[in-house]
């Protein structure tokens, strides 16, 4: 159980990345201070993002076959974890004038890049801590401690540095100090949390590995073609799809709700705490149903609940029903991310869990770039976030179609 609980830690902690400035409170920043307008925020925001996904799709099938070959799981995620918190604290210094928009996207754009490599190699290590038998419950749990993670650092940022006139540590709203320094808030919270994990609980494991002439390459082909495409194969393009239609949703949410219904930030962060709270829900009990029930049904039933629950937010006009259609949205995210990663790992043997996990990373990330790309640039031609919106659920929808066709995965 400990090590179940050190493995959910590292959720706890790099969820304030995700829900701070991924999503939330940074992308709002920059979208109402930094970009020129809102609409061109959100545009920006999309491409800096889409384009680092695309570079973790290239990057990430290499990194994880190497690590496989030469016993480097554990030295790639500290890696890549601690380079992500070291790019997040210069945020600090990303002042509200468009003379930081270059500045801006150029370090969230490599602090993403990090944390998209770090979990490459998080996730192949679920199968060393957990059991068959409660893969899902585990990988539920590890979801559902990070959605945690992420309310407990809102409630923070917005009692110490929003919803309040005597800021700590000598700041003062001028220049967005407030807002700029939560951004060291989120690499102070990431380290201290990610240390039992990282530093404590894993340690590189002399595994045997059949040392061969094959190239990378030849090995990554051999997991999704021999003859015809693989089983693994087909359930990574439709991850591909319907991870694309969740990261349009994830990254331009903020950006969407203050756009269409001009929240401010006090209300987004209450619509953040309260998605999160039901996306825990949401994950722990579809880590239970996924070991009774099978990941493919938890998956099938959240994208249709998603899908649905996305249609409605388009034709609302009304602030109260978008809150409880977001709510309902969260709720559905958490059972998609976490059986998706439990259907990767019972297909995989210890062996090759991390080209395996590169893989799933390039299914997530190699066309990733579309779905914020698709909402960012039909935003920017209709002029319309919510008619931008809408290339999400596309993707959602064409990811299940799919998903459905494939017989041989639980």
């Amino acid at each position: 159980m400990k090590k179940i609980f050190n493995f959910a830690l590292f959720d706890f902690a790099n969820s304030a990345f995700t829900t701070i400035v991924i999503t939330f409170i940074f992308a709002t920043y920059f979208a109402k201070q930094i970009a020129p307008n809102p609409v061109m925020g959100q545009s920006y925001w999309g491409w800096t993002i889409g384009l680092t996904g695309f570079l973790v799709a290239i990057i990430g099938p290499i990194v994880g076959s190497f690590a496989d070959k030469n016993n480097r799981i554990v030295f790639f995620i500290r890696c890549f974890s601690l380079l992500c918190i070291f790019f997040t604290t210069l945020l600090w210094f990303a002042k509200p004038s468009q003379s930081y928009l270059l500045y801006t996207l150029l370090v969230v754009g490599i602090a993403n890049l990090f944390y998209e490599l770090s979990l490459i190699f998080y996730n192949s290590l679920l199968k060393d801590i957990s059991s068959n038998r409660n893969l899902g419950k585990s990988s539920g749990f590890g979801f559902a401690l990070g959605y945690f993670g992420g309310i407990i650092i809102l409630l923070i940022s917005i009692k110490l540095f929003i919803d309040t006139d005597d800021l700590p540590f000598g700041l003062s709203k001028e220049n967005s100090q407030n807002i700029r320094a939560i951004a060291l808030l989120v690499s102070f919270w990431f380290l201290i949390f990610a240390y039992p994990f990282l530093f404590l609980e894993i340690k590189e494991k002399r595994k045997k590995v059949k040392k061969n002439a094959s190239s990378y390459f030849t090995e990554l082909k051999n997991l999704v073609w021999n003859k015809k495409l693989s089983v693994l194969a087909k359930f990574l393009i439709a991850r591909m799809l319907y991870a694309d239609g969740l990261n349009a949703i994830i990254v331009m949410g903020g950006i969407f709700a203050v756009g269409v219904f001009n929240l401010e930030i006090k209300e987004l962060l209450k619509l953040s705490i309260l998605m999160n709270i039901t996306a825990f829900a949401g994950a722990f009990i579809g880590g239970i149903a996924n070991d009774k029930y099978g990941s493919k049904f938890v998956i099938i039933f959240s994208l249709i609940g998603l899908i649905f629950s996305s249609i409605a937010i388009l034709f609302t006009s009304l602030v109260s029903t978008f809150f409880f259609l977001a709510a309902i949205n969260g709720f559905f995210i958490g059972p998609i991310q976490s059986a998706s990663r439990v259907v990767i790992t019972s297909m995989l043997n210890k062996n090759n869990q991390g080209k395996g996990f590169g893989l799933f990373a390039m299914s997530g990330k190699l066309t990733s770039f579309l779905g914020p790309l698709l909402v960012s640039t039909v935003t920017f031609l209709t002029n319309s976030q919510r008619i931008g919106f809408s290339a999400a659920i596309i993707l959602l929808l064409a990811g299940l179609i799919i998903l459905l066709s494939i017989k041989k995965i639980n």
